[in-house]
């Protein structure tokens, strides 16, 4: 009892001394959380990018390339007075696509990633191979 006073007023006096500190931790504890949340997501990321090369890699290995040669316009019949247009930012600088219409008929192709269509074109379906649907 005779050091309880002198005990009480050093601990108040540390606790003083270190307040500052202390308040300052709740704002740590959310920049230390937001650094986790950042790095979780950075490695997802790079998760995910490995498994996408990992596939390019095995679709390389096995000789398999993801293309077309033949894109049939759905609603889409041979007109001279309508140009489709289809879209080619899908298709590789050296690929040649032949483009049919729901019949089955050839309108044109992409070439170099251009619409070479029939009706301005003239060698544009110039040995395309005969459309067969791939539905019994």
């Amino acid at each position: 009892m005779k050091y309880q006073k002198q005990a009480l007023l050093g601990l108040l006096g540390l606790g003083l001394i270190i307040s500052p500190w202390l308040s300052k931790l709740p704002a740590q504890f959310k920049t230390y959380n937001s650094g986790i949340t950042i790095r979780e997501s950075e490695e997802l990321e790079r998760i995910k990018a490995e498994q996408r090369a990992a596939t390019a890699d095995k679709i390389n290995s096995l000789g398999v390339m993801p293309s077309f040669r033949k894109l049939r316009l759905r609603d889409y019949l041979d007109s001279f007075r309508h140009n489709p247009r289809p879209d080619t930012t899908g298709y590789l600088e050296d690929e040649t696509i032949f483009v049919y219409d729901s019949t089955g008929k050839c309108v044109g192709r992409i070439e170099a990633r251009q619409w070479l269509w029939k009706y301005r074109f003239k060698n544009a379906c110039f040995n395309s191979p005969l459309y067969q649907s791939s539905q019994g």
